[in-house]
Order: structure tokens, then C-alpha cells, then sequence
């Protein structure tokens, strides 16, 4: 199995795919950051207004939508703290490891086994690739033992801390490449994958809040109220086909993936990225060479592509492929055009705009 691996001869801070995870996170705090400094902005104006039913809509909708979209920005000071303290300034260093068994009274913490060296942190999805592999990249610990960690096959790091104690190893089982939903993993990415199938729910919520807000701020009238569910309602109503047809390429991916008896491992070579563009290639599938097209990108699915030049394909559903990576949680679809050879314009819907990665730091 080929996967995705940080480099370990330069600064990790200089390694393409670290860059990348950077990347991603600053584009969501810019973006998300920027819409709740807006709407922040907005519902403060609002509270220096008359509290009729419309104006007091606006406001909690306004705020409802700051608190969400300011989120994202404490993610990046928080998931960003290893640059800050310098610890990206050293190459990853691959270290043969293995995870401890979680302990009675603290089934929350995972704590991975170094050759000296305890680390314990949340570490999600994480260890059972550790535990698969036997290793794990870090940087660091520093004087005050604070390291980060990452292991093939994911486009993210986890924030760790050096501690003392003896704990006993989990033990090891040996996994044969199954039919993709007999993996825990990637059955945990097909629930993910069976809600994309209600994508209409994008335009609905919004739409329906939209058009409460302005039956609230018709009598007595109120402009912010207007306002703001004219801003919530007509993009969302001009979104509906989009959110359709995604719904439809979700409800496809399912199938193929409840369908898919193997892992089909494909070759595949990336075009340039462009932004506001589906990430296009061209792959080498059992039928012939196609163009795919990823309509959803997948952080993850993208970087191990790029690493590798392997497309892990999970199932077929006419001009639909599931793709994935084994034992990584995550699941995406691209779209298969087998009489194209390059890539058309074909700029992606404003909505998915708001949930499309960076991908400028692609290798070339």
C-alpha cells in the first residue's frame, strides 16, 4: 500500500503537503473569518434598532451565523500552534511507534508508543494507522514537550505532549485489503457520503429561514429583516439546481460504494489546479483512459493522489466513481468522461465555493 507521506529531508515546514494542510486552514479562517466579521458587525447595528419581530430575526440569525463562521479561525490559531512555536522548522522524522491501550479511567486520551517516548494527545482517526504501520512522523518534542505528529495517509497533524508512564501495546492485527465497507474506516466515510445525498437541505434551510425572516419584517416593517432574509433567500433559491444535482452525484456514490466488491487501484495524473475549478486528471481505468473530475474534493483523497499517483476507486455507478483511500476515513466521487482528454470550463457552483480547499500547493 502506497500512501501518502510527509518529506523527511527538508523542513516541514517546506514539505509540499504540509504546506498544503496550511493552506487550507488559512483559507478557511480568511473566508469564514471574514463573513462572521460581517455579520458580527451587522447584528451589533442591529441592536441599536426598534425590536420588532423582524429586526430581532435578523439578529439571531445574524449571530447564529457568526458564532458558526467564527469558529474557524480559532481552529487555525489553535491547529496552527506548532508553526507558531517553531516546531515546523525541523524536518518530520519517520520513528517506529505503536499505540497503548486506552486505560480504564481515561478512555478519551490515545497515547502512541515511541522507541523512548510517550505521546499522548487526541488523536482521532489516527492511531489505527499507526497501529496498521508501525510508525509515525513527528516533530519535536520541545523543551517543554510539545510535539506534533502525523501518519501516512492523512492530510492533517495532531498536537501532542511528551509524558512519562508505562503502558502496554496494543496489539497488532493483520488486515487484508476487504471490499471497502467491510473497513471500519471508510464505513465510517459512507455515512458521511449517505448525508451528501440530502444536499438539497443547503438551499432548503437557508431558503426557509430567508422567507420567515421577511413574512416577520412585513408588518411591522422592518429593513434589516428585509435585508437579510433577501440575502439569505435569493441565493439560495439560485442555488437549488446546483444542490440537486450534487444530491444526484451523492446518491450515486453511494450506490457504487454499497456495490463495490474491491479496491480498484487505478494510475492517474493530475492537471494544474486552477481556483474556483473541479480538480480534473486523467486516469488510466479498466475500460480506458478518462477524464475524472472530482466534483467534491476531498482534502485527503487529493493529497494521497498527488503523493502517489494511485486513484483508490471504490465503486462504479454509470458515469460515477467513488473514490477513496483504504483504512483513511474518507470517501469523494469524481465524474468520468471517457471521450474527453483534457479538462472543460467548468467553473464549480458559488455554493460549493464555500467549502472547496486550497489546493494551490499541489506539486507540479
Amino acid at each position: 500500500m502506497q500512501y501518502l507521506e510527509p518529506r523527511t529531508d527538508v523542513p516541514a515546514k517546506d514539505d509540499w503537503s504540509t504546506g498544503l494542510i496550511i493552506q487550507d486552514l488559512r483559507w478557511g479562517a480568511r473566508t469564514l473569518g471574514g463573513i462572521a466579521l460581517v455579520t458580527g458587525a451587522a447584528a451589533a447595528a442591529c441592536l441599536f434598532l426598534p425590536m420588532t419581530p423582524g429586526n430581532v430575526g435578523a439578529l439571531v440569525v445574524l449571530c447564529l451565523v457568526t458564532l458558526t463562521f467564527a469558529l474557524s479561525p480559532l481552529i487555525y490559531r489553535v491547529e496552527t500552534r506548532p508553526r507558531r512555536r517553531g516546531l515546523l522548522d525541523q524536518p518530520w522524522r519517520r520513528l517506529p511507534a505503536t499505540v497503548a491501550e486506552h486505560e480504564d479511567n481515561d478512555s478519551t486520551t490515545d497515547r502512541l508508543l515511541l522507541d523512548g517516548l510517550v505521546l499522548k494527545g487526541w488523536f482521532y482517526d489516527l492511531p489505527d494507522m499507526v497501529l496498521e504501520r508501525q510508525e509515525v512522523f513527528v516533530c519535536g518534542p520541545d523543551a517543554k514537550g510539545r510535539a506534533v505528529v502525523r501518519a501516512a495517509g492523512f492530510a492533517k497533524w495532531h498536537n501532542a505532549k511528551a509524558c512519562t508512564g508505562e503502558y502496554s501495546a496494543r496489539e497488532r492485527v493483520e488486515r487484508p485489503l476487504m471490499r471497502p465497507l467491510d473497513d471500519e474506516a471508510v464505513l465510517r466515510a459512507h455515512k458521511g457520503l449517505r448525508w451528501g445525498v440530502k444536499a438539497w437541505l443547503w438551499s432548503a434551510v437557508p431558503a426557509g429561514l430567508g422567507g420567515v425572516l421577511i413574512l416577520l419584517s412585513l408588518f411591522p416593517l422592518a429593513p434589516t429583516g428585509l435585508l437579510v432574509g433577501g440575502l439569505l433567500l435569493v441565493p439560495a433559491l439560485l442555488g437549488i439546481p446546483a444542490t440537486i444535482e450534487i444530491g444526484r452525484w451523492y446518491r450515486d456514490a453511494v450506490a457504487a460504494v454499497e456495490n463495490s466488491w474491491q479496491w480498484t487501484p487505478v494510475p492517474i495524473t493530475l492537471f494544474p489546479w486552477r481556483p474556483n475549478q473541479h480538480v480534473a486528471g486523467l486516469a488510466q481505468l479498466p475500460g480506458g483512459l478518462a477524464l475524472v473530475q472530482f466534483v467534491i474534493s476531498n482534502l485527503d483523497v487529493i493529497a494521497n493522489i498527488a503523493d502517489t499517483g494511485v486513484m483508490w476507486v471504490a465503486g462504479t455507478h454509470g458515469d460515477v466513481i467513488a473514490v477513496g483511500v483504504p483504512r483513511v476515513p474518507v470517501l469523494t466521487f469524481a465524474a468520468v468522461q471517457k471521450d474527453r482528454d483534457t479538462p472543460k470550463e467548468d467553473p464549480i457552483p458559488w455554493i460549493q465555493r464555500l467549502h472547496q480547499p486550497d489546493f494551490s500547493g499541489l506539486p507540479r
